[in-house]
């Protein structure tokens, strides 16, 4: 017997007209729900002048009231409750609630689950209490990330199921005292949206006489290791000159960076291309052109960007931190290497860069290992777990309060993380 169609309530803080990798996980979710038939409503703070794209007869986009988040650019922060927003939510009677961040829309979906006696999942994508994170607020102390820890714990022992994109990010939860039950849900790739005419003329224009090319696509934030990764780039271009290094986003570090490229006499070397929007990214051929994709970054659950290059065969240098080692994996599509450590970094770079034959088994590997995040498989796994967790759901009729002072107290255990 066919299944009656869902209706899910997204509440997503972070989405269009951000770029990074969650607004895009989102919107795949969303579009590959919706176009299963069921019926989904994705709340938002409101950009001014920004107008949506059609998902179809199946969403509804409801924008919100919000204002800059000072302590992070291009966020928006919205009330932290809202009656139109229940009023929405209870007059269209969902079936599931969804949040996607620990911060004003997430807490008003963890107020309404419980008002409304609805099952509420929680996906957790940043480890947003990370140091990295925390110099964007100059707030990089230990206390700090215990008061992180301690504030994601009221959030997620909260629903009823939790989810990350990675088992590495999942276990870190568990390690950090999340004891509801947690999976992890890859964010998924799209392999069908990547247009790659345009690659092969990208990469005369890029490449420094018909050297390799690297690439690293993301924010330019403190979180990402981006000097260091500059720093690594250096040691590779002594051993092999005419390597470049592309760098695509934006961010609050890109004058900084722009100026330690400059300091360390990599301006030939070293391209900043500045942000490119992702649906002209994905039609550009840019990854295609690359043979390399390189990242630094220690705080990643699931980096998206790593996925894209994957689906476009790239070998991938990335550092044994979170959820990278779940994606790159050594001696099959890349090399996973110390986390700040420039010489493994540099070293793992020039030894692909040296080896033709290496390189082409881990552009191959990438292409095999993509395939298990195809969006199409992880959307059909979103629609199996939310059925499941509506199936199972029990109504929990304590207030949002209890438990806050046993959360605070709580230990970490031997295996986490800081």
């Amino acid at each position: 017997m066919q299944q009656k169609k869902l209706k899910i309530a997204i509440f997503a803080d972070n989405f269009l007209p951000q770029v990074n990798g969650v607004v895009t996980s989102i919107y795949n979710l969303v579009k590959g729900m919706s176009e299963k038939g069921h019926k989904v409503l994705v709340i938002v703070p409101k950009y001014r002048k920004y107008t949506y794209p059609d998902f179809g007869p199946n969403v509804e986009i409801m924008s919100v009231r919000s204002a800059p988040a000072l302590f992070y650019a291009d966020l928006k922060m919205t009330t932290p409750f809202n009656r139109r927003i229940f009023k929405a939510v209870r007059d269209g009677d969902f079936d599931i609630l969804h949040f996607h961040a620990p911060m004003m829309l997430g807490f008003q979906a963890l107020l309404i689950s419980r008002a409304l006696k609805k099952p509420l999942i929680g996906t957790f994508h940043t480890f947003f209490g990370e140091k990295e994170y925390l110099k964007h607020a100059k707030l990089d102390y230990g206390f700090v990330q215990d008061l992180a820890w301690n504030y994601s714990r009221l959030y997620y022992n909260r629903c009823d199921l939790v989810t990350t994109p990675t088992e590495a990010a999942r276990n870190i939860l568990v390690d950090n005292g999340i004891n509801k039950p947690t999976v992890a849900i890859s964010n998924g790739i799209d392999p069908t949206q990547f247009k790659n005419g345009n690659a092969e003329a990208l990469r005369k224009k890029y490449a420094k006489k018909a050297g390799p090319l690297a690439i690293y696509v993301g924010r330019i934030a403190h979180e990402k290791n981006l000097n260091l990764l500059v720093d690594a780039f250096k040691k590779v271009v002594q051993k092999v000159p005419n390597a470049r290094l592309l760098l695509v986003g934006g961010g609050p570090q890109a004058r900084s960076l722009q100026k330690h490229i400059l300091k360390n006499d990599l301006a030939d070397s070293v391209k900043m291309l500045g942000v490119i929007p992702h649906d002209e990214l994905v039609n550009s051929g840019l990854y295609k052109a690359c043979d390399l994709f390189m990242t630094a970054s220690k705080t990643e659950t699931q980096q998206l960007t790593i996925l894209e290059a994957m689906v476009n065969g790239l070998a991938c240098v990335g550092v044994n931190a979170k959820g990278v080692p779940d994606m790159i994996k050594n001696d099959q599509n890349g090399f996973c290497v110390e986390p700040d450590n420039v010489e493994q970094i540099a070293d793992a770079t020039i030894k692909i860069f040296t080896d033709k034959n290496l390189m082409q088994k881990m552009k191959k590997g990438s292409l095999e290992l993509a395939k298990e995040h195809f969006i199409e498989n992880v959307i059909s796994r979103w629609e199996k777990t939310y059925f499941e967790v509506k199936k199972s759901f029990k109504p929990d009729y304590g207030l949002i309060g209890n438990g806050i002072g046993k959360l605070t107290r709580h230990k970490k255990t031997a295996s986490t993380k800081r």
